[in-house]
């Protein structure tokens, strides 16, 4: 079970790090103007758009944008929470682990229907998205059962201090 543990927060700290590089990065042209990024970024991202068929970038949807601006305003921020809480194993990963998972699961369902029934999406750019519904679910079970191992520890009902007698 340790090994299999060590590789999901491998995994996870992977992803995470992806996210922590591309939300602000890539994703953050999506819904900011390009005037904001260095002209080579801006580059990548028209020749990803183009290489991958990613519409969605290319179009910047309503719903696109709302789903970015979730990724930066919370999965962004939980993406450092996770890498630093798994790296300095603390107790509390689980929690921020669970709430990328469920929040990014959340948006993957979204962005999947759209390319899925679309009929738009290239193969390679269901091939680039695919890995991100897989971590999701990763990270969604390392918040369910890593926070169940814990100990609970009784409260005392015995009073904190003793009057002295005289």
């Amino acid at each position: 079970m340790g090994f299999f543990s060590a590789a999901v927060d491998s995994v996870i700290v992977f992803f995470s790090a992806v996210l922590i590089l591309a939300a602000p990065l890539i994703d953050g042209q999506v819904i900011l103007p390009a005037a904001f990024f260095p002209p080579a970024l801006v580059k990548f991202n028209q020749w990803y758009s183009e290489h991958y068929g990613d519409y969605l970038a290319k179009e910047r949807p309503h719903f696109f944008a709302g789903l970015i601006w979730i990724e930066i305003v919370l999965i962004w921020p939980l993406s450092f929470a996770n890498v630093y809480g798994i790296l300095a194993r603390r107790r509390w990963v689980s929690t921020t682990s669970l709430m990328v998972g469920v929040s990014l699961a959340t948006s993957m369902a979204a962005l999947m229907a759209e390319l899925l029934g679309s009929g738009r999406a290239s193969q390679k750019l269901l091939q680039l998205y695919s890995p991100f519904v897989a971590f999701s679910v990763l990270a969604i079970l390392k918040g369910v059962f890593s926070g169940s191992c814990y100990t609970v520890i009784k409260a005392s009902h015995a009073p904190a201090a003793r009057k002295k007698r005289a």
